[in-house]
C-alpha cells in the first residue's frame, strides 16, 4: 500500500506536562529511616522560594499546560510561606494536593485544607514507641491531633497514607478501626522501593545535630530500637501482605490501589521502566530548578535562570529526558508511584483495566457507600468472589498486549487489508475509531472499554437518584438498596463487557452477568417517578441494556426518543453485536438520528449523505486523514495516530472525537463487517471471524510480553 508522501514526515512530539510534584522545601522533621532527604547531602543547603518568585514559578507552570500540582518534601509546612503558596495555586485553576507528617500541620488548617482537593497525612501504625523507631520522633499525638481536627471541618478530603510492612501489618485492623471512626480515608499500600540502598540508615543523630531539626528538652532525639521480629510476624511475606490488604478491597474508608499491586507482580526488574519524570510530570525544587532525572535519583538539575517554557527546551532537559529516565540502570524495578502512575493511563492494557477497576470502586465508596456507614451491609465474601473470577479473567483469558510502538499510542495494532485489528478488543475497527481514540489525552477516553459506562453511574445515575431521595420522590431504603447492588452491578458489567467485546471472551459466562444487569436495570427503572432527573436515569440504563445485548423487548419501557450524549456509541455496540433481526427491535428504542445506522445496516445502500458544512462538519484535519484510509500502511497510520493529538485544540478534542464516530456511523456495514467476529463465536475458544489472541501477533501471551522485531 503507499500513503501520501507529505504523511511520511509527520513524527509525534512528546507527551505534554500536565502535572508537577514540587518539592517545595527538602528540610523535614522526621528522621523515617527509609527515606534518603534528611541523610543525605545532595538535599542540603538549598534557597527556598520567596512568595513573589513561588507564584511566578506557579503562573509558568499553569501556561505549560500544568492543571495539578502536588506539595511534597520534605515537609511542605516547613517552608515559612506555604499557606499563600498553596492559596495561589488554587487561585490559578489547578487541582492541589499537600502531604505532611502532621507534626506542625495544626496551625496551617484554616490556610490550607480548603485550598486544597487533597491533603495527605502519613500514619503507619498507633503505637508510640513504634511511631518513633519508624519515623525517628516521639511525635504520634501531634499527627492524631491534626487528624482530628481536619476531620472535624468535614472538608471530606482527608487521606491517611498508611504504608504496611512485617512490622505494622498486625495494626492494619486497628489502623482501619480508627479511620472508620474518624470517617477518614485510608490508604494502605504496600512499601514501594527506590535505589540508593534505601534500607541503610545512617547516623540520625549526627544529622539531627547538623540540621537542627528536633530536639528534645535541649538534647537529641534518640532512636529506639526496632520491635524485635518474633514468630507472630515470620509469615508475613510481601505476598501475605498483599492478600491482607486485598481482603480490604470494598470495607468502608479503605483505599486498595489494585493497578499499583499488579504493576509489581509483572514488573521486569531488568527492564526500561515507563517513567513520567519530567515527562508528563515537572520536578521542581524548592528553588524552583528542575529535578532531574527524578528527586530519588537527583544528582543533576537545570537552575531557574530562565522560563520554564525555555527550560524544558533546553538540550539538557531533552536529553535526560529522552535517554535517562526509566533507561538507567537504578530505574530498572523502580515503583516510585507518584511517577510510574500516571503512565498506566497512557498505557491500554491490563494494568489500566486494573486502574479502571480500582478507580470505580473508590468512587462508589467514597461517593456513596461511605456515607452510609456503618448502617450499609455488604455482601463481602461474595463480592470478593467475583472480583477474583474477574481477576482471573484478565490474567488468564485476555492476551499480553505488545508495548506500542510509540510511547504517544496507547495501544498496539495491525492494519490489514480489511481493518485494524487491536491486541485486546476482539473484531476489527476502523481509523476513525482508532483515531477518535487517540484524539483524547490519554485511554480514559477510549470507545471499547467497560469503564465507560460505570463512569456514568457514579458521575450521573447514583447522584441523581440521591437527589430524587432529598426531594422525597425516591424512599431512603430504595436509594440505600441500589447503593448497596453498585460493587456487584460493577463486576457483573465488567464480566459482562469483556465477555462481549474482548479478545477470550469465551471464557466468560454470559448467562450470570447478563441476569444481574438485567435485574438491577428493572429495580432501579421500577423507582422513577415522573421527574426531570428520571430522564437521565433512563438514558444510563439503556445504554448498559443495549451494549450487553439484553432482549430488545425487556428493554422496551427504558425507551428514549429524545437525543442523548451516548446514542450513537450506544448504536455502534448494537452494530456489532446484535442480530440482523434485532436490529429494527433495537432502533426502536433509540432517538431517530442513532437508529437510523441500525435501519440502514441491512440494506445494501452505501454511506449516508455527506454531512453538511457547519458545527457538525468532521474537521478539515480529520478528513485529510480519512480520504487515506484505504492506501495507508502500518508506519503510516502509527504515526497519523501518534500526532493527531497535536494538531488537534484541547478544547475540540471531545467534538472531533464525537464527530469520528459519526463518520463511522454514515457506513454501517463496515462496522458490522469489523464486529462479525464478536456475533460468531462458536464457543471454543476462538473467534471463528478473526484471530484470536495468539494469532494475531503470532506469538503466545508471554512471549507477547517483549519487544520483538515483527
Amino acid at each position: 500500500m503507499t500513503a501520501d508522501p507529505a504523511l511520511a514526515t509527520i513524527t509525534a512530539p512528546p507527551g505534554s506536562l500536565q502535572s508537577a510534584r514540587f518539592y517545595i522545601t527538602f528540610r523535614c522533621n522526621s528522621l523515617c529511616g527509609y527515606c534518603n532527604v534528611w541523610q543525605d547531602d545532595k538535599f542540603k543547603g538549598y534557597e527556598e522560594l520567596t512568595p513573589d518568585r513561588a507564584r511566578r514559578i506557579l503562573d509558568e507552570m499553569y501556561a505549560l499546560g500544568v492543571r495539578y500540582v502536588d506539595f511534597t518534601g520534605g515537609e511542605p509546612v516547613l517552608h515559612p510561606h506555604i499557606d499563600e503558596i498553596v492559596q495561589y495555586a488554587k487561585s490559578l485553576g489547578m487541582a492541589v494536593e499537600i502531604t505532611s507528617n502532621g507534626i506542625r500541620f495544626a496551625k496551617h488548617i484554616d490556610a490550607i485544607v480548603p485550598y486544597v482537593d487533597t491533603m495527605n497525612v502519613s500514619l503507619d501504625t498507633l503505637k508510640p514507641e513504634r511511631y518513633q523507631a519508624i519515623r525517628g520522633v516521639p511525635t504520634l499525638d501531634r499527627a492524631l491531633d491534626v487528624i482530628k481536627r481536619v476531620a472535624a471541618t468535614g472538608a471530606g478530603h482527608l487521606k491517611l497514607i498508611c504504608v504496611v510492612t512485617r512490622e505494622n501489618v498486625d495494626e492494619v485492623a486497628d489502623l482501619l478501626r480508627f479511620a472508620q471512626d474518624s470517617r477518614v480515608v485510608i490508604y494502605f499500600s504496600t512499601m514501594f522501593e527506590y535505589f540508593d540502598e534505601q534500607d541503610t540508615v545512617r547516623d540520625f543523630n549526627r544529622t539531627a545535630r547538623k540540621l537542627k531539626l528536633i530536639e528534645s528538652n535541649g538534647k537529641p532525639l534518640t532512636r529506639p530500637a526496632p520491635p524485635a521480629t518474633g514468630a507472630d510476624d515470620a509469615g508475613w511475606t510481601p505476598a501475605a501482605i498483599d492478600a491482607e490488604l486485598l481482603r480490604l478491597l470494598y470495607r468502608p474508608f479503605t483505599l486498595i490501589n489494585l493497578h499499583f499491586r499488579k504493576y509489581m507482580e509483572a514488573l521486569d526488574p531488568v527492564a526500561p521502566t515507563e517513567c513520567y519524570a519530567n515527562k508528563r510530570i515537572l520536578t521542581v525544587g524548592p528553588d524552583g530548578r528542575l529535578v532531574l532525572p527524578c528527586y530519588h535519583a537527583f544528582d543533576n538539575s537545570l537552575a531557574w535562570d530562565r522560563s520554564l517554557a525555555e527550560l524544558v527546551q533546553d538540550e539538557e532537559f531533552i536529553r535526560v529526558r529522552d535517554e535517562e529516565v526509566g533507561q538507567r540502570p537504578e530505574c530498572r524495578g523502580c515503583t516510585v508511584f507518584p511517577y510510574i502512575g500516571l503512565s498506566f493511563s497512557y498505557r491500554f492494557d491490563k494494568v489500566f483495566l486494573y486502574q479502571a477497576l480500582s478507580e470505580e470502586i473508590a468512587k462508589i465508596k467514597s461517593r456513596f457507600a461511605n456515607p452510609l456507614h456503618p448502617r450499609l451491609t455488604l455482601p463481602y465474601d461474595e463480592l470478593h468472589r467475583g472480583y477474583a473470577d474477574i481477576e482471573r479473567f484478565i490474567d488468564r483469558e485476555l492476551p499480553l498486549p505488545r508495548p506500542p510502538v510509540s510511547p504517544d499510542l496507547f495501544y498496539g495494532f495491525e492494519v490489514t487489508a480489511s481493518g485494524i485489528r487491536s491486541e485486546l478488543v476482539a473484531g476489527e475497527m476502523s481509523l476513525a475509531e482508532l483515531l477518535a481514540d487517540h484524539v483524547h489525552e490519554n485511554c480514559w477516553g477510549i470507545q471499547r472499554s467497560p469503564h465507560t459506562w460505570m463512569r456514568l453511574v457514579y458521575r450521573d445515575l447514583v447522584p441523581l437518584l440521591r437527589e430524587l431521595a432529598e426531594l422525597g420522590l425516591v424512599s431512603d431504603a430504595a436509594y440505600e438498596s441500589t447503593v448497596a447492588q453498585l460493587y456487584g452491578v460493577q463486576l457483573a458489567w465488567w464480566q459482562g463487557y469483556m465477555g462481549r467485546y474482548f479478545r477470550g471472551g469465551q471464557a466468560a459466562d454470559p448467562a450470570r452477568p447478563a441476569a444481574v444487569l438485567a435485574d438491577f436495570l428493572e429495580r432501579t427503572a421500577a423507582l422513577l417517578p415522573d421527574a426531570p432527573q428520571s430522564t437521565r436515569i433512563r438514558q444510563i440504563l439503556l445504554h448498559a441494556g443495549c451494549v450487553l445485548g439484553l432482549a430488545p423487548e425487556a428493554l422496551a419501557p427504558l425507551a428514549i426518543a429524545e437525543p442523548f450524549a451516548e446514542a450513537a456509541l450506544i448504536a455502534k455496540h448494537l452494530l456489532l453485536i446484535a442480530s440482523d433481526a434485532d436490529l429494527p427491535r433495537y432502533a426502536a428504542l433509540l432517538p431517530a438520528e442513532a437508529a437510523e445506522p441500525l435501519r440502514r445496516a441491512t440494506q445494501d445502500s452505501g454511506p449516508a449523505p455527506a454531512a453538511p458544512a457547519g458545527p457538525d462538519r468532521l474537521g478539515a484535519e480529520a478528513a485529510r486523514l480519512l480520504a487515506h484510509e484505504g492506501d495507508l500502511g502500518q508506519a503510516a497510520v502509527e504515526r497519523l495516530a501518534a500526532s493527531l493529538r497535536t494538531s488537534v485544540a484541547e478544547a475540540d478534542r471531545a467534538g472531533l472525537a464525537d464527530r469520528l464516530l459519526a463518520h463511522e456511523l454514515r457506513t454501517p456495514q463496515l462496522i458490522r463487517r469489523g464486529g462479525a467476529v464478536l456475533r460468531d463465536r462458536d464457543g471454543t475458544g476462538r473467534e471463528t471471524g478473526g484471530p484470536s489472541g495468539r494469532e494475531l501477533s503470532g506469538r503466545t501471551p508471554e512471549e507477547s510480553g517483549r519487544e520483538v522485531t515483527p
